[in-house]
């Protein structure tokens, strides 16, 4: 049976990584046949190095051809829609066209550190966003009498190259997947097992049907984790490092069908109360729930093993319905993994 076409995206490693070796990542894995290169937009995100991520994406344009290039994801909060919607133009003429632009309703540790007012009907705040951006895309002179701006005769002194730009809402819960559907171009999923992505997927295309539209004209992405070895346990020790991020809360994998012993308060923690609350985030991570995260779990929620086993799993996810895969190498020998992406994987799926 063929394959769905699916795009792969190269998951840029911040905080982990300095700002030029950044820039090479990016020019290395479009060389090596990666669609998409997407960088997180954090101004704190644990230890190490987070750079301002439009900036960022304004050199690696200069840099690159063809890859799409992106966030995964902005939010509404920090960027006034005029001067985001600015941005984004500005790096789709330097690209040639190749920007898409993920949004969020917004994280806590971005947010509150810095005094900037999120928590009052943040999704409502995401739509408005959206909405003023795409008219003002379009060339369009607008007038906006909103919720929480107010634009007057207002209008952008340079264009995106397509005047539609993508947007990708980053969204996990029943309320916004739906609204995925309804109104965005695409969905950057957290990482899930491929039976729990098609699960919200069926959330997303709920939201499609109701507006009228069909699921060609969403691309359904996820982020995940990948550790690929010769020798399946090598890569298995890859993840067991990393199994914190790439579990995110113990509601999901209680979902995925995992029994954690934790209390009951814990349990039901999702992974937009943690991004919401830093209280809950510490609570969280007092609860050792990171240590308690079976690695079963962990390698079901990524792809990881033999060459083999992960061409089986993207098999598993593009079957679940994923159109886009971005990737975050986690090695062990990155320079290996990148090499095995350009000669097998990709070459696989196309």
């Amino acid at each position: 049976m063929a394959m769905k076409k699916v795009k792969f995206g190269c998951y840029l490693p911040v905080p982990a990584t300095p700002v030029d070796k950044l820039l090479r990542i990016a020019v290395d894995n479009e060389e090596k046949g990666f669609d998409m290169i997407i960088i997180p937009d954090h101004v704190l995100f644990g230890g190490g190095i987070v750079p301002e991520a439009w900036s960022m994406l304004a050199a690696i344009a200069v840099l690159t051809r063809k890859a799409l290039l992106g966030t995964c994801v902005s939010d509404p909060h920090r960027y006034h829609p005029v001067v985001l919607a600015q941005k984004v133009a500005t790096i789709d003429q330097i690209s040639g066209g190749r920007v898409i632009l993920g949004l969020g309703a917004g994280e806590a540790m971005n947010l509150d550190p810095f005094g900037i007012e999120w928590k009052r009907r943040p999704v409502a705040k995401l739509v408005e966003a959206t909405t003023i951006m795409r008219r003002l895309w379009s060339g369009e002179t607008v007038n906006f009498d909103g919720e929480f701006w107010k634009l007057k005769n207002a209008f952008l002194q340079i264009l995106p190259v397509r005047r539609r730009v993508p947007i990708y809402f980053g969204t996990n819960a029943p309320r916004t997947l739906r609204l995925t559907g309804e109104i965005a171009d695409g969905w950057w999923s957290i990482p899930l097992p491929p039976r729990l992505f098609e699960k919200r997927l069926k959330i997303v295309e709920e939201g499609a049907i109701k507006a009228g539209r069909s699921m060609e004209e969403i691309d359904a992405g996820i982020y995940l984790f990948s550790a690929i070895a010769k020798n399946r346990e090598e890569a298995y020790r890859q993840v067991e490092a990393f199994k914190r991020r790439i579990v995110t809360s113990p509601q999901v994998l209680i979902e995925a069908g995992y029994d954690v012993k934790l209390p009951e308060d814990v349990r039901s923690i999702s992974f937009f109360d943690v991004l919401r609350d830093f209280e809950v985030a510490e609570k969280l991570e007092k609860s050792r729930f990171g240590d308690l995260i079976p690695l079963e779990a962990a390698i079901d929620f990524s792809i990881a093993g033999t060459v083999d086993d992960c061409i089986e799993k993207i098999s598993e996810y593009v079957k679940a319905g994923a159109t886009s895969l971005l990737i975050m190498n986690i090695g062990p020998d990155p320079k290996w993994v990148l090499k095995v992406y350009s000669e097998e994987i990709i070459p696989h799926f196309r």
